[in-house]
């Protein structure tokens, strides 16, 4: 059983303890167990819970209830939620509208835009149009924009642990959740992630769950409950494109939780530019996604570490924007869809397998990066290759 823990992260503070603040805290059950009897029992509020998965968000003030609550059989672990952030709320680079795009585009028309990008993965749009099963990616993230309708429409499933009961919209709410003065920074970022698996993967199909705010801030709970609607939604792979330096054991947990429901969760390096991996994407089932440029050399914004499996273009890609127009933003975020499309459009060639068979995919088939400086040998894995690993699938032996 794990104790409580308390993190102070590089993107937000908790608060300073239980005597002199309402906490929440994540909890893990036992199977059949019923939260909401849970907080009966203890006096808690329940605030939250997964539909179909076994997590629980309770509030509680006193250490005394929470020290029993430790102690109860039907409690695995529980700890502090905490926050986590879009790794490019940490970089310089913002969205910006560019100059010459139109209004509005097709995908045929940000494929155009972004071809020299495509090529860098040896993408094939033959393979990409080609038949296969139906898969589901799910997209963690601030949402998706309504104006973006040609993108809805891909979309299978939808949640909002942000706003509940609300629509999963990408939309400004004039959030400034960091309080750095700046309201919104990371509104269009899920959208634009969104639009990079459909350039990529245009027969993929769409979970979307808005977990993070539009300012880009999201908690470890709501990262949690999109990870459960991706899996009871029958997502196989699934892009969070969020981190924080420091690790979340909650969440540590519950990515063990996604191995074994077979969904396997890509994620960004980050964007610190040092010798580090942010978590989610650090933890061994999750594939760790460093950022390229144009020529193959690290990203500047990008970090780098021993975890990363694989590398792929991180600066300046097109893409849907929230207002309905596109737009162009770098960062590894940006990196890891472009990952994990291609893994979901191999699935479609090939069964449903394992965490660790599409790992081993993905490692075997990618290529190796030269050039790099030597103190990032071995710490940005090698560059995606689409075409490569889709086929690995079909023609064998390839993960069955």
């Amino acid at each position: 059983m794990k104790n409580v823990i308390r993190l102070t992260l590089v993107f937000g503070v908790l608060a300073a303890g239980f005597a002199s603040a309402q906490t929440s805290i994540i909890c893990r059950v036992t199977p059949g167990t019923n939260p909401a009897q849970i907080a009966t029992k203890y006096g808690l509020t329940l605030q939250d819970s997964t539909s179909g998965a076994p997590f629980a968000l309770y509030a509680a003030t006193d250490e005394r209830t929470l020290g029993n609550l430790k102690h109860d059989p039907s409690i695995v672990w529980l700890e502090d939620d905490c926050d986590v952030v879009s790794p490019e709320d940490e970089s310089k680079g913002k969205p910006t509208k560019g100059g010459g795009l139109p209004a509005v585009g097709s995908r045929s028309t940000l494929q155009t835009i972004n071809k020299n990008l495509l090529r860098q993965i040896n993408w094939n749009k033959t393979l990409s149009l080609s038949s296969g099963r139906t898969v589901k990616l799910a997209i963690l993230d601030t949402g998706l924009a309504p104006k973006q309708t040609t993108l809805w429409a891909k979309v299978d499933a939808s949640m909002n642990a942000v706003e509940p009961d609300q629509p999963a919209y990408d939309i400004p709410q004039g959030t400034d959740s960091n309080g750095n003065g700046i309201v919104d920074e990371a509104v269009g970022h899920g959208t634009m992630i969104a639009g990079i698996v459909d350039q990529v993967a245009p027969q993929v199909h769409l979970v979307v769950a808005r977990v993070a705010d539009s300012d880009g801030s999201a908690t470890g709970w709501r990262v949690i409950k999109g990870l459960a609607f991706a899996v009871t939604s029958g997502a196989e792979v699934a892009n969070v494109s969020l981190g924080t330096l420091l690790e979340v054991p909650a969440l540590s947990d519950v990515i063990d939780w996604c191995t074994e429901n077979n969904l396997l969760v890509v994620a960004p390096i980050g964007n610190n530019g040092q010798s580090a991996a942010c978590y989610p994407a650090k933890f061994g089932d999750v594939i760790c996604v460093g950022g390229l440029d144009a020529v193959n050399r690290k990203a500047w914004f990008s970090n780098w570490h021993t975890s990363c499996a694989i590398s792929a273009p991180a600066i300046g890609f097109a893409s849907q924007f929230w207002d309905g127009s596109l737009a162009v933003w770098s960062g590894t975020s940006f990196a890891s869809p472009v990952v994990a499309a291609a893994v979901a459009d191999g699935l479609r060639h090939g069964n449903p397998t394992n965490v660790s068979n599409l790992k081993d995919a993905v490692i075997a088939n990618r290529t190796s990066i030269l050039r790099l400086p030597p103190r990032y040998l071995g710490r940005l894995g090698g560059l995606i290759d689409y075409t490569k690993l889709v086929n690995s699938f079909s023609a064998g032996p390839g993960p069955k």
